[in-house]
């Protein structure tokens, strides 16, 4: 089927009315005109294919707090091994939580609470093979042992986030023999909630089992895995732990903005930025590499990028015309109109001419600029509840439509999370992303102006070793110890006897340390503003990741990286005046990684020169540096 906007819209005249489908809501007039013809009460119907409902009346900001998180995943299952492997539970998790502290991360994503199947995905116990999320998994402990655990991370500063499968649970579930009408299809193995089958007791039951999680044992928020299905009744979870004065935080998963679109209940989403590519590791060639101030400066929701690339009309006999604006080809003619330019909201009104009135119109697909997977489709949902569109005798019609807007949420950056080492990878690589690069975890990842989250070892460098019993395959029971993927990474504490890997953790823990120090000025933004981060000009005998800087109006943050194998000298080009310094006789640069400070007289020069050790290696890879005006 093909992927259609979130809110797909169907126009239809009086005399075409479809039959109606799942979650429909009438509106008028959306055809503004036929040709020459004047359609008198026009009618049309929104078609929601996920169900979504409306939370304007619920929406709720996210916590002050939220902005300054450094998320650290981990799973509770193999993250300590008191007994062997897959022995882990939150009793021994807690014995970590002072070692979590001291490497300075203030949120943790357990992948795994409640009851879960031991073998569904991967041969080994995961959460995603959800059983009952209302119900604590007893091979990790009590109920009474997971609120002792809560309770100690909030004692070291630490917020906690759940793992919520949120499609479904496994098909052996008693929610499945209990209420067996909360159910409908299937998906990876499992049984799906039904969540559109107007089932209030199954709406209850799950505003109240993640509230409850709040209140009773103090969680500070949610990751959702793949969607959120519902946001009215997260924006109602959202809503009763604020009530309660215990604000939370929810994240999903998604990979774009359709998947992952909420209404604005989400707060963040986890993967739309990401380094790490699920079945072959580093993504290369991706800009925040190379120059991460310009994948900031392109990446807010900006006014064109709701502009229309594509218009097509189909006809009843397969074929079709269009217009393509960025390759400026297709034999139909356009007039686009914007009932206000600034409001992103504002309706595209569309007149096109050049249709073939010989044949009969089945529908009508609009393309925007950027997010071309968010079409709109006129006529024709391919669904058996709703007629095709038919109108014949055309060479002209007019339509008004209300472009989709991306959820405004913080900017995130993932690193690496359980799903690297997927089916498919590399049976030599390391499915752990920075593998010891200061410049990739600090220059593209830690400094950035998003949240940053990342798979526990990383910060030590572990050498990957898998469960004994992890399958190398999603559902094969095969080439069991031989898995590659994440979430089943054995975790090997003493790893951190060896030099390099103490190294690795030195510079990660003071990497952090840094971002928390300046967190006025390195914090995540919310993705409809640019930040403030701009590009260095540099020179160098070696080709380096552009350097960039991170400002506010009393002083700025300069990140520069070196991913080479050796030491790298560079003169840097400071940009003073576009960052609020351009009245300044003179700066003190004071250099964070390596300590020490320096007044420049930049009346004379704004060049800047200094050495990045090479990479991989003790206080290598980076440099970072504090400017400030010399009062």
């Amino acid at each position: 089927m093909k992927k259609q906007l979130l809110v797909g819209l169907l126009l239809w005249p009086a005399v075409l009315q479809p039959l109606l489908a799942e979650k429909l809501e009438t509106f008028s007039p959306m055809v503004i005109g036929l040709e020459e013809q004047q359609l008198k009460n026009v009618t049309g119907t929104v078609f929601d294919p996920s169900g979504i409902q409306s939370c304007s009346q619920c929406e709720i900001k996210s916590p002050s707090w939220a902005k300054d998180l450094i998320v650290y995943e981990l799973s509770p299952k193999s993250y300590t091994s008191p007994e062997g492997p897959e022995t882990g539970t939150f009793a021994s998790l807690k014995n970590k939580i002072p070692y979590l502290s001291d490497l300075g991360i203030n949120g943790v994503w357990l992948t795994g609470h409640s009851w879960a199947d031991h073998k569904h995905f991967y041969n080994i116990w995961t959460q995603y093979a959800c059983i009952r999320p209302d119900s604590i998994d007893h091979t990790l402990g009590s109920p009474a042992d997971f609120k002792e655990l809560v309770d100690e991370f909030h004692k070291y500063g630490i917020k906690v986030f759940l793992d919520v499968i949120t499609h479904g649970v496994m098909k052996d579930s008693p929610l499945v023999r209990e209420k067996p009408y909360w159910f409908k299809g299937e998906s990876w193995g499992m049984a799906d909630y039904d969540w559109f089958g107007g089932h209030k007791d199954l709406d209850s039951w799950w505003v109240k089992t993640h509230t409850d999680y709040v209140l009773k044992y103090g969680v500070d928020g949610f990751r959702l895995d793949l969607r959120m299905y519902r946001p009215d009744l997260w924006a109602q979870i959202k809503n009763n732990s604020e009530q309660a004065g215990h604000p939370i935080v929810v994240f999903i998963e998604g990979l774009n903005y359709s998947e992952s679109y909420s209404e604005n209940v989400a707060d963040f989403y986890q993967r739309v930025t990401r380094l790490g590519a699920q079945e072959g590791g580093l993504v290369k060639g991706m800009k925040l590499i190379d120059n991460a101030a310009k994948y900031y400066e392109e990446y807010p929701l900006q006014k064109d990028m709701f502009d229309v690339k594509k218009v097509e009309v189909s006809y009843t006999d397969n074929m079709s015309d269009f217009y393509d604006f960025k390759s400026n080809k297709g034999n139909l003619q356009l007039k686009i109109e914007k009932t206000d330019i600034e409001n992103l909201k504002s309706p595209w009104r569309i007149h096109i001419s050049g249709i073939n009135k010989k044949k009969a119109i089945k529908k009508i697909d609009v393309y925007p600029s950027k997010y071309s997977l968010h079409s709109f489709t006129i006529g024709n949902i391919e669904s058996n509840k709703i007629k095709t569109m038919s109108l014949c005798g055309l060479s002209k019609i007019s339509i008004e439509l209300n472009p989709l807007v991306p959820d405004r949420v913080l900017n995130s950056c993932i690193l690496s999370c359980h799903d690297e080492g997927w089916e498919g990878f590399s049976y030599t690589e390391n499915p752990y992303v920075a593998e010891g690069s200061r410049c990739l975890f600090g220059y593209s990842f830690l400094f950035t102006p998003a949240i940053p989250i990342f798979m526990g070892g990383e910060e030590f460098n572990a050498e990957y070793t898998p469960l004994p019993t992890l399958s190398y395959h999603l559902y094969d029971k095969k080439r069991i110890g031989k898995g590659k993927w994440l979430y089943g990474s054995w975790i090997q504490w003493n790893q951190l006897k060896l030099k390099k890997h103490q190294d690795m953790l030195t510079d990660v823990k003071k990497m952090i340390a840094i971002r928390k120090q300046e967190k006025d000025v390195i914090h995540s933004v919310y993705n409809d503003a640019k930040p403030n981060i701009i590009e260095v000009h540099y020179k160098s005998t070696s080709v380096l990741p552009v350097p960039y800087i991170l400002w506010n109006e009393n002083k700025a943050i300069l990140i520069a990286g070196n991913n080479y194998d050796k030491d790298v000298e560079l003169t840097v080009t400071l940009p003073l005046s576009k960052i609020g310094f351009n009245s300044v006789d003179k700066i003190r640069i004071s250099d964070l990684w390596n300590g020490g400070s320096q007044v420049i007289d930049v009346k004379k020069s704004s060049d800047f020169t200094f050495t990045i050790k090479k990479d991989k290696v003790l206080n290598g890879g980076i440099s970072i540096y504090k400017i400030e005006k010399n009062l």
